[in-house]
């Protein structure tokens, strides 16, 4: 099972969540927070389904995220295994993945029967006069691309801390709305990756006018307690505004380490499945969306979600997992080390080392690292001795960053033509 590209129940803690998990779907159940949202397989289909917050949409609490390169017959497999969530972008494989979903929908006729999303990246820096303009013609060249008149969702992409204040924009509300008018979309969402997650949270739940949110979740504790905390109460904020909540990035750092895996895995201990499973017992997400690239990944992902529970060994385990790799794994609590590091985003730079080195896609973590400005990696004036400090979890975050600049960065011919 993988979700390559990719993301605690009732109460803020942390042991709330591995409670949850260690009760199985029995235990779900009974805890308050953890209404059902996951509902019996419907007849013919090989996945649950869930209400999807404010749209009332029945979808698959197992989605098929698309940001690695697709083969047709894989999709056309996912949707036959009953995988009725597709989530895709215009930047994905450079548009690739949506004009591969397209020919495929086309060709089987299944786009009647999938919640489709895509999302807009090219929105950062052009706010404000031509926005509708914009929203338009690159929603026009998704659905080229995909062969459909509409998506279900359509979202803001990779939302920062930074443009929270575009929730509030009457103007982007507005460029939204009429893309909804024109019946190119059904509803409004926005991902995140960010450090500020929390706070975006709110904001979402808070404007009134994004329907879900796709974000980073899993049995990792995300930085320190206080954050960890406030991300519970943004959840909790968001369920209550009735938003749809899908996780991606369910098994981060799940898989990244064999070396600290070899004796967990020799116990027959499967810890992708066990991953999964702790989003899923959390009553508040509907969706996980899981990046599958093998018939194997997609066959674990449909098991797994047709029997949610979690047994206490498989509980310890995970946990035994999260404490070993703890301080080797970027939890994203960017606000800390970047704020010591002054300059370079931290937690951004180690998100593209991981794509780089765990995900395998290196041309797209470099072409990422090299599009960040150049303060962002002016690494020398940079305290990153600071940063480290300022880790919650140990990290060596000089070693890391540097790598990262090894890896990624221009190469050294490159470094001096620029300069």
């Amino acid at each position: 099972m993988s979700d390559r590209g990719q993301t605690p129940c009732g109460g803020p803690s942390r042991r709330h969540f591995l409670r949850a998990a260690a009760g199985g779907a029995a235990a779900a159940a009974a805890m308050p927070g953890l209404a059902p949202a996951q509902e019996a397989v419907a007849p013919g289909r090989a996945v649950p389904t869930a209400t999807l917050g404010r749209t009332g949409e029945k979808v698959t609490i197992l989605g098929m995220g698309t940001s690695w390169a697709i083969a047709p017959s894989f999709v056309q497999a996912a949707i036959v295994s009953g995988v009725r969530y597709i989530d895709t972008s215009e930047t994905y494989e450079n548009t690739r993945a949506e004009k591969t979903l397209g020919d495929v929908l086309d060709r089987t006729g299944f786009r009647k029967d999938l919640y489709l999303v895509t999302k807009i990246a090219a929105y950062r820096k052009t706010m404000g006069t031509g926005t509708a303009k914009l929203f338009e013609d690159h929603l026009n060249a998704s659905l080229s691309r995909l062969k459909t008149d509409h998506v279900d969702c359509y979202y803001l992409h990779g939302l920062a801390g930074n443009q929270i204040e575009l929730l509030r924009d009457p103007g982007v509300k507005a460029a939204f709305e009429a893309l909804r008018k024109q019946g190119k979309t059904r509803f409004f969402g926005l991902s995140c990756h960010d450090a500020r997650l929390p706070e975006i949270l709110e904001a979402a739940a808070e404007c009134g006018w994004i329907d879900q949110v796709m974000f980073k979740y899993n049995f990792r504790d995300i930085g320190g307690k206080d954050r960890h905390d406030d991300l519970q109460r943004a959840i909790d904020k968001a369920t209550k505004a009735n938003l749809g909540l899908v996780a991606m990035k369910t098994q981060d750092g799940a898989g990244n380490f064999p070396d600290k895996m070899a004796d967990l895995q020799a116990k027959g201990f499967k810890k992708e499945v066990a991953a999964v499973k702790t989003v899923w017992l959390d009553g508040r997400i509907q969706v996980a969306v899981s990046e599958m690239t093998t018939r194997s990944d997609l066959r674990e992902n449909v098991a797994a979600s047709r029997d949610k529970a979690l047994t206490a060994r498989d509980r310890t385990l995970l946990e035994e997992h999260r404490q070993r790799t703890a301080h080797l794994y970027c939890h994203g609590c960017g606000h800390l080390c970047e704020t010591a590091a002054k300059g370079v985003p931290v937690a951004t730079v180690l998100r593209y080392l991981r794509y780089y080195e765990v995900y395998g896609k290196r041309q797209e973590a470099r072409a990422l690292y090299q599009a960040l400005p150049p303060e962002a990696r002016a690494l020398a004036a940079s305290d990153l001795a600071a940063a480290a400090d300022a880790c919650p979890h140990g990290l060596p975050v000089v070693e890391l960053v540097h790598r990262a600049d090894r890896q990624m960065g221009l190469r050294e011919e490159h470094r001096h033509a620029r300069a």
